[in-house]
């Protein structure tokens, strides 16, 4: 179900399985999106997890990125990387039950936020069940594959991105959704997608994403060691041999923390919520109840 929020000043929309905000001391898990922070793409996801698990979920996007805000007074330094970092920690202290544990997982940059995150407020550390890291960019975003198309051309023209963007939604409504219909066919997603990409083309949740990414490539560079070492018997990570965010040498780095911390290969795409929500979600849910077992 969806569940409105006011997040470090942000109206957000979560979705939720279970009750993630009863005050009952149990654990609870929170998802950390990748970026288009939209929670809506991990709706099955969460839903697997939650029936993996019996536990109550919530997922939990990016300031900006799903709703649009209605105040214009809104300042753009609220949906950059530092900001969306206190969005998350905002929902921690002051939405969950201060007596609940919860297993942490966070996709792509959402993982990157996620280990920041508890490098600066290691006092969190010791609520956390299990840190789940899923296709985890976490250095060097600007010399990957898909880092290097960012800044070579999303980087230098971000106005002409905003504008193809703006160009969906200037055709009429029932010719752009005729459109997605036909794309989501092609690439053999649900039809319920069509929804989804109606709202990923918003060109003003794109603004926000397109800035992310671009500072992304600035500010997410080594490997936060420290952090990942603090946590490091907490840590779960689900990688992909071909990802054109995560080369391999960035996971070899990671292996350097085995046995304490587990890696699981999967063949499966980075953007997996397209169509392996179930697949990865069995396998976090195991990696979780594993982490459990061990307590």
């Amino acid at each position: 179900m969806y569940v409105h929020k006011n997040i470090n000043g942000i109206e957000s929309r979560l979705i939720t399985f279970g009750d993630p905000f009863e005050r009952s001391g149990s654990e609870v898990i929170v998802v950390i999106t990748g970026s288009p922070g939209i929670p809506e793409f991990y709706r099955e996801f969460a839903q697997e997890l939650h029936s993996c698990t019996r536990l109550p979920v919530c997922v939990l996007g990016h300031a900006g990125h799903d709703t649009i805000d209605k105040a214009k007074h809104i300042k753009p330094n609220l949906y950059n990387l530092d900001s969306q970092i206190e969005h998350k920690l905002d929902f921690i202290v002051k939405h969950i039950d201060k007596d609940s544990k919860f297993h942490i997982i966070g996709h792509s940059i959402g993982a990157w936020m996620l280990v920041e995150l508890l490098n600066k407020n290691d006092y969190l550390i010791e609520r956390i069940c299990s840190v789940n890291l899923l296709f985890p960019t976490l250095q060097k975003f600007s010399d990957t594959t898909n880092g290097k198309y960012i800044n070579n051309i999303v980087r230098r023209f971000p106005g002409l991105m905003l504008l193809l963007f703006c160009v969906t939604q200037w055709v009429p409504a029932f010719v752009r959704l005729f459109l997605i219909k036909l794309f989501i066919i092609s690439a053999s997603w649900p039809s319920h997608y069509v929804d989804r990409i109606n709202l990923y083309l918003n060109p003003l949740i794109q603004e926000k994403s397109i800035a992310l990414a671009c500072e992304s490539l600035e500010r997410v560079s080594e490997l936060n060691y420290k952090s990942i070492n603090k946590v490091k018997h907490l840590t779960n990570v689900v990688y992909s041999v071909e990802d054109g965010w995560v080369p391999m040498h960035h996971i070899a780095d990671l292996k350097k923390f085995e046995p304490h911390i587990t890696l699981v290969e999967v063949n499966v795409d980075h953007a997996f919520v397209l169509k392996h929500s179930a697949l990865v979600g069995k396998i976090v849910s195991q990696l979780i109840n594993d982490k459990a077992d061990l307590k």
